[in-house]
Formats: structure tokens, C-alpha cells, sequence
């Protein structure tokens, strides 16, 4: 998993530009002999069975990132923000640019205090609209040259870290972590040949208003969904006391009431029944956001958002435990398992 995870967050797939991530799990599909379908907005499905009850688990395959907008006369890059990304992070940042002959790496620049003119500058937050790129050129032409075109995406450069015994630190991990989980569930699925229709779900264009969830939910109306996405923790420093306690290292958590939607109880006792027996740690709490849960849920589907817990979401720096994504893994399994054999769970 760890392995699998670290490759899968290198892979750019900026809201709306997923072809490269699409394709890298798409071949992770058929090395199990697995067929799969793509729809019209690029949303990726693997099916396993045709009888039983239709279950749903959903990890949204896009990530945050950048679009080039414009190229200015001096051949710097103006840009836009594609998904919620925090302007405070934008400043000191390398990013990379996919273009039609390769990667181009540029830098976002921060004003030096050296040429600062105004103390008050020093305390500005810098706005996405007055970010410049700098791939290292003079001229519009030049920048052309390297084949930058308006409307190229870009991503922050990944650092991949670890800290403590088992916690990865990386920007993507949201939602990388939950794609990385369903390619491992539905290897280990397979082999189970359960009596249900299973349906496993790499969406697209989470980011920007959950908009390929909106057509599985359509296509498929599905009896149960599952999003596998992260939680936002509250034991890192700073948080706040608002939220009850979501910690890292202690499970996946059941996300039960966000911004956009309320989980079904009958599944949370369901599915604590399920961890119990399974030994499986688990947590539930709310919190902000919202998952591809809460637009599948609107065509009739028992809900349950699965959060893998995060520290620092949608920041360069976001932390994750290895142990809390193999136990995902290993709850949605028994989940799956458990909604077989007993299909009247909601």
C-alpha cells in the first residue's frame, strides 16, 4: 500500500485534466484480469457480480491544482485556482506544468522584503489573482518555446515525507489514499465472489462541486454508497475545540454530518457492528466538506462517507497514517461482506 500510494500521489490529475491518474489505475485493473468502463465525464468503474444488492464504493481520483490563464509580455504565468486551495500557500511554491512537450517546472515568488516599500506589505496575504509563475524566461515567445500554452494545468511539486512511526506527509494524499484503498479492496474482492453486485468507483471533478459522482449517482442508483475520502483530524496543533476529537492512528472514521450531507444511522450501527467483530478500530465524527456521498445519496442510496484521517487538508502538507488506510481496506471489505449476506442493512 505504501508503495502503491507514494506512486499514485506523483501521478498529476488536476480537476478536469485526470487522463494521466485514469490511466495509471486503469492498468492496475487489467493486471487483475479486470475489465473496465469509462463514461462520458471520465469517470472510471470496475464491476464485480450482477446479482444481489448494488453496492457503491467511491474515491474521487482528481486533486487540486492550477491552470495557466494567461502568459504575460515578460513570459510569466498567470493563474487560476482549480478546487479550494488556500491563497496563503500559494507564495514559495515550485509547481509543474504539463505541457504538449513535456513537464515545465516554474516557481511562485514572494516579493523579498529587500524591495518591500510598505511594512504593512510583509503582513498581505498574496491573492491568487496577483500570483505570477516564473519558468525562467523573458519573454512571451520564449515561454511558448517550451511549450506552454494557455490553459495547461499544474500541480505543487510532491515532496513525499514521513513523520513519527507510520505517517505520510504529501499534498494529494486527498483523495490518492481512498483510489489507493479501492484498487487494494477490489483485488481482494475478487477472489471472495460475493453475492453482490459491486461496483468500485474512481470519480472525477470532485474538487469543483462533485460533478462526477452527480452522473454515477444517475447512472447507477445504486442500494449502497460508500465514499472512501479523508477526514479532517482535530488532535493536530492549533485546531480548536469545535470538533469532537478525530485522531490520527486510531481508524477510519464514519463521516456522519458535513456541509453537504447526513449519513444513514442504520449503516453506522451496521457498520460498528461489523468493525467490532472484525477488530477493526473506528471513529465517527462531522466536520466541514463534502464527499461523493452526498450527491449519490439524492437518488435514493443508504449513505455512508468512510474518512481516512488527515491532518492539514488541502495544504502541501498533509499526513496521513499508513495503519488508518490498511484498516479502511480492511473494514470495506467486511462491509461488503456483510450487506451480502444479509442485504436488508438499511
Amino acid at each position: 500500500m505504501k508503495e502503491l500510494l507514494e506512486e499514485m500521489i506523483r501521478i498529476p490529475g488536476v480537476s478536469g485534466y485526470e487522463d494521466e491518474i485514469r490511466d495509471f489505475i486503469r492498468g492496475r485493473i487489467e493486471e487483475m484480469g479486470l475489465p473496465t468502463e469509462e463514461d462520458n465525464i471520465g469517470n472510471l468503474i470496475a464491476t464485480l457480480g450482477t446479482k444481489g444488492p448494488h453496492i457503491v464504493f467511491i474515491a474521487h481520483m482528481d486533486e487540486l491544482g492550477l491552470v495557466v490563464t494567461n502568459i504575460e509580455v515578460d513570459g510569466s504565468l498567470r493563474i487560476r485556482k482549480v478546487g479550494g486551495i488556500d491563497d496563503r500557500t500559494l507564495v514559495g511554491r515550485i509547481v509543474e506544468i504539463a505541457t504538449k512537450k513535456g513537464k515545465v517546472t516554474g516557481v511562485i515568488g514572494l516579493k523579498p522584503p529587500h524591495l518591500m516599500t510598505d511594512s504593512d506589505d510583509k503582513k498581505k496575504v498574496v491573492s491568487w489573482e496577483d500570483v505570477r509563475v516564473d519558468v525562467g524566461t523573458r519573454s512571451r515567445r520564449e515561454t511558448e518555446g517550451l511549450g506552454v500554452r494557455v490553459l495547461d494545468a499544474m500541480v505543487f511539486r510532491k515532496e513525499i515525507s514521513y513523520i513519527g512511526r507510520d505517517l505520510m506527509c504529501a499534498r494529494g494524499i486527498d483523495d490518492r489514499a481512498g483510489c489507493a484503498v479501492l484498487l487494494d479492496m477490489l483485488d481482494k474482492a475478487r477472489k471472495r465472489k460475493l453475492p453482490a453486485k459491486l461496483s468500485f468507483v474512481w470519480s472525477v471533478q470532485e474538487e469543483i462541486g462533485l460533478r462526477g459522482a452527480k452522473v454515477i449517482g444517475f447512472k447507477l442508483q445504486p442500494d449502497y454508497v460508500f465514499a472512501v475520502d479523508t477526514m479532517t483530524t482535530t488532535d493536530a496543533p492549533m485546531q480548536g475545540n469545535a470538533y469532537e476529537k478525530i485522531l490520527l492512528g486510531k481508524g477510519p472514521a464514519l463521516r456522519m454530518l458535513d456541509s453537504a450531507a447526513i449519513a444513514s444511522p442504520k449503516l453506522r450501527k451496521m457498520i460498528e457492528g461489523v468493525a467490532r467483530r472484525g477488530r477493526v478500530p473506528l471513529q465517527a465524527g462531522s466536520g466541514g466538506g463534502a464527499t461523493d456521498v452526498a450527491v449519490i445519496q439524492e437518488f435514493g442510496a443508504s449513505a455512508m462517507p468512510i474518512g481516512i484521517p488527515m491532518r492539514y487538508t488541502h495544504s502541501p502538507t498533509e499526513c496521513a497514517s499508513l495503519k488508518d488506510i490498511g484498516n479502511t481496506s480492511r473494514l470495506l471489505l467486511l462491509i461488503a461482506e456483510r450487506i451480502a449476506k444479509a442485504p436488508k442493512t438499511r
